[in-house]
């Protein structure tokens, strides 16, 4: 819950400004969505950088006039020489979840179907980096770097999931299993409507992400 943000604890700002202001009322952004930016710009330590993320909670399908559309953005490391840098980037993301969610009956999880992201390709990071020849096919069309994002989720889950409830999923839960990246879906529209399949194998003992 911590990592999503869920909305039912504290509702998203979904601000005009790229950068939503600060609250007490409504929620910046999402902690997931910072490591796995880190996740999809790929090792740059290579340049002595690093990378902080600034989240933030916005429709992901907005656009002018019916609003403004929220791009990631990130600062540069190229002409830091070596020097120990920090790559400044904003995020967006936005949380989906079952529309009968709210009612907690237990029939359907709490925590949000899926997370849509606006994150930076990694060819993006390692140009800011300093990688000035950086291949967007070599970086980001070969692998699964969705697939890793959402193992790592998995992966932090079951560290730091209570014993109880991981002895229960081991012993009674189907296992969720990662799946290879789909598409490509480069085009917004078709990444914003394509949601997240879940699928069960044949004895309900494994679900494909």
């Amino acid at each position: 819950m911590e990592n999503e943000v869920l909305y039912t604890l504290v509702e998203p700002c979904y601000n005009n400004d790229l950068v939503n202001p600060p609250s007490k009322t409504c929620s910046h952004g999402t902690e997931w969505t910072k490591t796995a930016q880190k996740i999809m710009g790929g090792d740059i330590s290579w340049a002595n950088a690093d990378i902080e993320t600034d989240d933030n909670f916005h429709r992901v399908y907005t656009m002018p006039p019916a609003g403004d559309v929220h791009l990631p953005e990130t600062t540069s490391c190229a002409d830091s020489n070596g020097k120990k840098c920090t790559l400044q980037t904003i995020s967006v993301t936005e949380n989906y979840y079952n529309r009968l969610e709210g009612f907690d009956t237990g029939k359907y999880p709490i925590a949000a179907n899926e997370m849509k992201c606006k994150l930076l390709s990694r060819q993006a990071i390692q140009v800011a980096a300093g990688n000035s020849s950086a291949d967007f096919h070599e970086n980001d069309e070969v692998g699964n770097r969705c697939a890793e994002i959402n193992q790592a989720s998995l992966d932090l889950a079951l560290k730091t999931v209570s014993s109880k409830a991981l002895d229960k999923y081991n012993q009674l839960g189907k296992k969720l299993v990662i799946g290879d990246d789909l598409g490509p879906y480069n085009a917004g529209p078709l990444w914003i409507w394509t949601y997240m399949d879940y699928k069960d194998n044949d004895d309900k003992t494994e679900t494909l992400l």
